[in-house]
């Protein structure tokens, strides 16, 4: 796949309708579309799900997007070695996933964007968990398996475009399924570059045959948060306030050489929080990054605090 297929047009997903998928799946057998048109599909189906407030529904989304027999898969896709690891990865947190993966369509249905759908081989984007495709690309040991990254794109005024990822998909038992890299351990090489980290790109990936000068350099959270100009602290919600919900929410951002964010991933935190912690850092700015005096994007990552004051005990 040289580029990603789109639509007619660009698809809103603020104005699509649902569509009749999720059920059995959508495959490329029994339904003729690539999957590029599928997964879409599914996406919009599931982010108007998650508009209309049917649970139900979206509880069954998500189930039928964990991986059926995923021992099996693991390792028929990954080797025994890596398969037998990611097994009891993916066990570990089978549970978790199936009950998080519906609070990740109801906080991507709040925003308005067109649905990107990339092939792991060639994708266009190659920031925000770009980095999860090359892993799983490099680690299969069933090299005809494809994968493919969704997300929700969103046009800034500055013209640059913010990624929100839905994650992972491909192909399993006729229907496409998610994966989560972290939950997997899948992690990505890196290097010290002048105090910071660099993203290593394999030389084992297609045509990359020479190193050239990277535009994007990883930096500790720390180290980051002193380079601030703008702080936005985020509006605590009140579900969460109600319940008494409090603890801290990281996020993997990517910050354009502008210095705004222009990429933001959940990487852990309570479900009732998370959407508030992405839309205060969405508006933080930072100073521009310079390596070998030219300006670089950033990737690290941020933890938001959410703390509630101790509830005053009634006297008798």
């Amino acid at each position: 796949m040289n580029k990603i297929e789109r639509l007619a047009g660009c698809v809103l997903v603020a104005t699509i309708c649902v569509l009749p998928v999720l059920g059995e799946g959508r495959t490329r057998e029994n339904e003729g579309g690539t999957p590029t048109e599928e997964l879409r599909s599914l996406m919009t189906a599931a982010l108007a799900t998650a508009r209309t407030g049917d649970q139900a529904k979206l509880e069954e989304i998500a189930r039928n997007l964990m991986i059926p027999n995923y021992e099996a898969w693991f390792k028929a896709t990954f080797g025994e070695e890596q398969g037998t690891k990611l097994t009891a990865a993916y066990k570990t947190d089978f549970d978790r996933q199936e009950k998080w993966i519906p609070k990740l369509f109801e906080s991507l249905s709040k925003q308005e964007g067109e649905i990107l759908v990339e092939d792991a081989r060639e994708p266009r984007f190659a920031g925000g968990g770009a980095w999860c495709g090359r892993v799983v690309l490099l680690r299969a040991a069933k090299k005809d398996a494809a994968f493919y990254r969704v997300s929700l794109q969103q046009l800034l005024q500055s013209g640059l475009s913010r990624l929100d990822q839905a994650g992972y998909f491909t192909l399993v038992e006729g229907a496409y399924r998610r994966l989560d890299c972290k939950t997997l351990g899948l992690q990505e090489k890196t290097e010290v570059l002048g105090g910071v980290n660099r993203a290593e790109e394999s030389s084992e990936l297609p045509g990359n045959t020479s190193r050239p000068m990277p535009t994007r350099i990883r930096v500790a959270g720390n180290v980051l948060a002193a380079a601030i100009i703008t702080r936005v602290q985020p509006i605590y919600p009140e579900e969460a306030r109600r319940e008494r919900i409090s603890g801290s929410v990281r996020l993997r951002i990517i910050v354009g050489k502008d210095g705004r964010v222009v990429q933001t991933e959940v990487v852990s935190g309570h479900p009732l929080l998370q959407q508030a912690a992405i839309e205060a850092v969405r508006q933080w700015r930072y100073k521009t990054t310079m390596l070998n005096e030219q300006s670089v994007e950033v990737d690290s990552t941020v933890d938001m605090i959410f703390s509630l004051p101790p509830t005053r005990a009634t006297s008798p």
